[in-house]
Protein backbone atom coordinates (compact mmCIF):
# COMPACT_ATOMS: atom_id res chain seq x y z
CA UNK A 1 0.00 0.00 0.00
CA UNK A 2 1.20 3.49 -0.87
CA UNK A 3 0.20 6.61 1.04
CA UNK A 4 0.47 10.26 -0.01
CA UNK A 5 0.80 12.88 2.75
CA UNK A 6 0.71 16.61 2.07
CA UNK A 7 0.52 18.33 5.44
CA UNK A 8 0.78 17.52 9.13
CA UNK A 9 1.62 13.85 8.43
CA UNK A 10 4.71 14.59 6.33
CA UNK A 11 7.94 13.21 7.77
CA UNK A 12 9.49 15.67 10.18
CA UNK A 13 6.11 16.99 11.38
CA UNK A 14 6.01 17.64 15.10
CA UNK A 15 2.91 15.79 16.25
CA UNK A 16 2.28 12.41 17.84
CA UNK A 17 0.43 10.86 14.89
CA UNK A 18 3.17 11.81 12.40
CA UNK A 19 5.81 10.29 14.67
CA UNK A 20 3.71 7.14 15.04
CA UNK A 21 2.93 6.69 11.34
CA UNK A 22 6.55 7.21 10.26
CA UNK A 23 7.56 4.14 12.25
CA UNK A 24 5.20 2.19 9.96
CA UNK A 25 6.03 3.57 6.50
CA UNK A 26 9.07 4.11 4.29
CA UNK A 27 9.50 7.41 2.47
CA UNK A 28 9.78 6.99 -1.29
CA UNK A 29 10.24 10.69 -2.10
CA UNK A 30 8.50 13.84 -3.24
CA UNK A 31 5.27 13.50 -5.18
CA UNK A 32 2.27 15.47 -6.39
CA UNK A 33 -1.44 14.81 -6.74
CA UNK A 34 -4.09 16.70 -8.72
CA UNK A 35 -6.29 18.98 -6.59
CA UNK A 36 -6.57 22.31 -4.82
CA UNK A 37 -5.11 22.93 -1.39
CA UNK A 38 -6.43 25.09 1.44
CA UNK A 39 -5.23 25.86 4.95
CA UNK A 40 -7.89 25.48 7.62
CA UNK A 41 -7.58 27.36 10.92
CA UNK A 42 -7.91 25.49 14.21
CA UNK A 43 -7.11 26.56 17.79
CA UNK A 44 -4.30 23.96 17.73
CA UNK A 45 -2.80 25.25 14.49
CA UNK A 46 -3.49 25.17 10.77
CA UNK A 47 -4.17 21.96 8.88
CA UNK A 48 -4.44 21.34 5.13
CA UNK A 49 -7.52 20.45 3.12
CA UNK A 50 -7.14 18.82 -0.29
CA UNK A 51 -10.21 19.11 -2.49
CA UNK A 52 -10.89 18.18 -6.10
CA UNK A 53 -9.40 20.56 -8.63
CA UNK A 54 -6.90 20.99 -11.42
CA UNK A 55 -3.96 22.29 -9.38
CA UNK A 56 -0.93 20.36 -8.18
CA UNK A 57 -0.61 19.52 -4.49
CA UNK A 58 2.91 18.74 -3.29
CA UNK A 59 3.73 16.19 -0.64
CA UNK A 60 5.47 12.90 -0.05
CA UNK A 61 4.90 9.36 -1.22
CA UNK A 62 5.31 6.57 1.32
CA UNK A 63 5.09 2.80 1.25
CA UNK A 64 3.48 0.96 4.13
CA UNK A 65 5.72 -1.60 5.81
CA UNK A 66 4.43 -4.90 7.14
CA UNK A 67 4.18 -3.14 10.52
CA UNK A 68 1.16 -1.09 9.33
CA UNK A 69 -1.67 -3.29 10.59
CA UNK A 70 -5.38 -2.77 9.89
CA UNK A 71 -5.76 -1.52 13.48
CA UNK A 72 -3.02 1.08 12.95
CA UNK A 73 -4.59 2.17 9.66
CA UNK A 74 -7.86 2.59 11.57
CA UNK A 75 -6.01 4.83 14.08
CA UNK A 76 -4.73 6.93 11.18
CA UNK A 77 -8.27 7.13 9.78
CA UNK A 78 -9.53 8.24 13.20
CA UNK A 79 -6.87 10.98 13.32
CA UNK A 80 -8.20 12.22 9.97
CA UNK A 81 -11.77 11.87 11.29
CA UNK A 82 -12.56 9.39 8.52
CA UNK A 83 -15.26 6.89 9.40
CA UNK A 84 -15.66 4.30 6.63
CA UNK A 85 -19.09 3.41 8.09
CA UNK A 86 -20.27 7.03 7.90
CA UNK A 87 -18.44 8.77 5.04
CA UNK A 88 -20.96 11.63 4.78
CA UNK A 89 -20.12 12.79 8.31
CA UNK A 90 -16.37 12.25 7.94
CA UNK A 91 -14.05 15.26 7.90
CA UNK A 92 -11.81 13.48 5.40
CA UNK A 93 -12.25 10.52 3.08
CA UNK A 94 -9.43 8.11 2.31
CA UNK A 95 -9.40 7.36 -1.41
CA UNK A 96 -7.06 5.77 -3.94
CA UNK A 97 -5.72 8.42 -6.31
CA UNK A 98 -3.09 8.63 -8.97
CA UNK A 99 0.03 10.31 -7.61
CA UNK A 100 3.00 11.41 -9.67
CA UNK A 101 6.37 10.62 -8.11
CA UNK A 102 9.63 12.54 -8.56
CA UNK A 103 10.47 10.49 -11.67
CA UNK A 104 7.09 11.39 -13.29
CA UNK A 105 5.81 7.85 -12.78
CA UNK A 106 2.14 7.37 -11.91
CA UNK A 107 1.52 5.49 -8.66
CA UNK A 108 -1.79 4.68 -6.98
CA UNK A 109 -1.78 5.82 -3.37
CA UNK A 110 -4.21 6.34 -0.52
CA UNK A 111 -4.91 10.06 -0.06
CA UNK A 112 -7.04 11.90 2.50
CA UNK A 113 -9.49 14.26 0.77
CA UNK A 114 -11.33 16.98 2.68
CA UNK A 115 -15.01 16.09 2.83
CA UNK A 116 -16.81 19.05 4.41
CA UNK A 117 -17.43 22.69 3.45
CA UNK A 118 -14.36 24.82 4.13
CA UNK A 119 -14.88 26.75 7.37
CA UNK A 120 -14.59 30.54 7.60
CA UNK A 121 -11.00 31.74 7.67
CA UNK A 122 -9.72 28.99 5.37
CA UNK A 123 -7.02 30.19 2.96
CA UNK A 124 -6.23 28.96 -0.54
CA UNK A 125 -2.66 27.75 -1.03
CA UNK A 126 -2.01 28.45 -4.74
CA UNK A 127 1.46 26.85 -4.60
CA UNK A 128 -0.08 23.56 -3.41
CA UNK A 129 2.63 23.28 -0.75
CA UNK A 130 1.29 23.36 2.83
CA UNK A 131 4.67 23.23 4.55
CA UNK A 132 5.98 26.13 2.44
CA UNK A 133 2.81 28.14 3.19
CA UNK A 134 3.17 27.56 6.96
CA UNK A 135 6.83 28.60 6.89
CA UNK A 136 6.32 31.68 4.71
CA UNK A 137 3.49 32.98 6.90
CA UNK A 138 5.11 32.05 10.20
CA UNK A 139 2.04 30.05 11.19
CA UNK A 140 1.89 27.05 13.50
CA UNK A 141 0.85 23.74 11.96
CA UNK A 142 -1.78 21.62 13.65
CA UNK A 143 -0.25 19.72 16.55
CA UNK A 144 -2.97 17.69 18.24
CA UNK A 145 -6.55 16.61 17.92
CA UNK A 146 -9.04 19.00 16.36
CA UNK A 147 -10.94 21.01 18.94
CA UNK A 148 -14.24 20.47 17.12
CA UNK A 149 -15.45 19.46 13.70
CA UNK A 150 -16.26 22.33 11.33
CA UNK A 151 -19.96 22.97 11.03
CA UNK A 152 -21.60 21.29 8.05
CA UNK A 153 -24.65 23.56 8.08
Amino acid sequence: MHLFFYGTLLDGSDNAMAREVHRLVSRLGAATVRGNLFAVPDPQGWFPALIAGEGAVHGGLYEATSALSPAQLARLDAYEEYDPLNPAASLYLRAAMQVTDAQDAAVMAEVYLYNQPLPPGSCAIPSGDFRQWITARGEAPFAGHRAEKPSTT
